[in-house]
């Protein structure tokens, strides 16, 4: 389960991972394939890492540094194709070899550059040794061909070439002891291809003893690219760094970066939320518009964030790790085509429940659970479902729009409309400022009754609503 297999799933990390302002194709590859870590270890490395380059980063005077590597960081080329032959003892073209000394040269330049910041210069491995077998005459450019400087010999021949070329041409076509020189051009050319191409099958031997600082190398510079991209975002969106917890996860300040950026565009508020999620089972009510939705792809982003070594969207974090995050949103049943909103679902859920009874801990959101089915039926697969996951060792978060919940688990409700608000100033372009997205502990039965007050806002037909809500009186 890499970055790239969790684009589909996990709503709002293709946003991140794109907005990563990442210099190489390198880095895209590496980054992309980064694996979803569940050693607390493993990640505080990663967090620990981000923590102190945003520190370093944020240093004026190291500005100019981190700029000349991002440079030299976007002219890296991805060359894990040709370390695979030199590791397979195949004899590189000029191309390879073009691309082996421009690498190690840049690698080398980025290295010197963070000869002050001795955690990151310590990352990179020495490749002086792969540029001295490259570089013969020491002129530290990027460009390769095979040179005189590699064999005494080869200079020998280039020249006697050049002096049988002059006569050739000096004599044209008029001579009949032309065919000599040709012939002698002809022995001098197949000379210096063979000896051309033992240089370079030598050179690719030499290089075979290196394969391990350059596949070192390929990975320091990925993740030093990956590393500036992540503090970079850090700061501008001010993520945190989360704390590893192993009991409860909880947030405060929690943000959906996508929503929050596109709100911030239309010059709309975006109510950050604070939560705390325990083992067991958590019901979340609200009316519709309140959030519930986005909460849930919050909190599944986050913990990804977390364990694929990124800071999270929120003011503090502790999170708990867990093996997978699963979930159930309407919105992503198309997938199962064939089937009722309804089977779908279940099914998604059902894989949860297994899923469950063979590893822990998880994470589960669960959104609106049996909504396409009869009230009656529907609250008893909440109250079923809640009670299951009660007892396990799994944070579920489930919302619902239900009421009469016979399950004893754990209730929060989202607070919804302001209640002195102004109902004539609510439009439907500025809704969201009059509703409260802030979560409260709500032991009562009942849920929310707000659809008929946002169907208003809504300009829905007024004899309806009238009728509605005659028959809410009169129930």
């Amino acid at each position: 389960m890499n970055v790239k297999n969790l684009f589909s799933e996990i709503s709002g990390l293709r946003y991140i991972v794109e907005n990563l302002d990442i210099k190489s194709k390198l880095g895209q590859r590496v980054l992309l394939s980064t694996k979803f870590m569940v050693n607390a270890s493993d990640i505080d490395y990663q967090l620990n890492q981000i923590d102190e380059t945003v520190n370093i980063y944020r240093q004026e005077s190291n500005k100019s540094v981190f700029d000349k590597a991002e440079i030299k960081l976007a002219q890296i080329r991805d060359i894990a194709g040709t370390i695979k032959n030199i590791q397979k003892r195949l004899t590189l073209n000029d191309i390879e070899l073009f691309e082996v000394k421009s690498f190690a040269l840049l690698v080398s330049e980025i290295k010197d550059l963070f000869s002050d910041i001795d955690f990151i210069h310590t990352k990179i491995p020495d490749l002086n040794a792969v540029i001295e077998i490259l570089d013969p005459e020491k002129s530290r450019t990027p460009s390769f061909y095979v040179s005189n400087a590699f064999d005494p010999n080869l200079g020998a021949l280039r020249k006697e070439l050049i002096k049988v070329e002059f006569l050739l041409e000096s004599l044209g076509d008029i001579s009949s002891g032309n065919s000599e020189l040709y012939q002698q051009s002809n022995d001098i050319r197949n000379q210096i291809t063979e000896l051309e191409d033992k240089i370079r099958a030598k050179l690719s031997e030499q290089l075979f003893a290196h394969v391990s600082e350059l596949n070192n190398s390929l990975a320091a510079v990925a993740d030093i690219d990956i590393l500036i991209a992540k503090t970079k975002q850090v700061i501008e969106y001010k993520f945190v760094k989360p704390e590893i917890a192993t009991d409860v996860t909880s947030y405060k300040g929690l943000f959906f970066p996508e929503l929050k950026d596109a709100l911030n565009k239309q010059n709309k508020r975006y109510q950050p939320i604070d939560i705390e999620l325990f083992n067991g089972s958590c019901l979340i009510t609200g009316a519709n518009m309140a959030g519930k939705t986005v909460l849930l792809k919050t909190l599944g982003l986050s913990q990804a964030m977390c364990q694929f070594g990124f800071f999270v969207p929120a003011e503090s974090a502790k999170i708990v790790l867990v093996n997978q995050i699963l979930y159930s949103f309407h919105d992503s049943q198309s997938v199962l085509s064939g089937l009722s909103s309804y089977a779908a679902e279940m099914m998604c859920v059902n894989q949860m429940v297994q899923t469950s009874k063979k590893q822990s801990p998880l994470l589960l959101l669960i959104d609106e659970l049996a909504r396409t089915t009869n009230p009656t039926e529907g609250r008893a697969i909440v109250s079923a479902v809640a009670n299951y996951f009660n007892q396990l060792n799994v944070k579920a978060v489930i919302t619902t729009h239900y009421g009469g919940l016979s399950t004893q688990c754990r209730k929060l409700r989202v607070k919804g409309f302001v209640e002195d608000s102004d109902q004539s100033q609510v439009t439907l372009q500025n809704i969201g400022d009059f509703i409260d997205y802030s979560l409260i502990e709500d032991n009562e039965t009942d849920v929310p009754h707000e659809a008929l007050r946002i169907a208003q806002i809504l300009d829905f037909d007024s004899e309806i609503i009238s009728e509605a809500a005659r028959l809410i009186d009169n129930k």
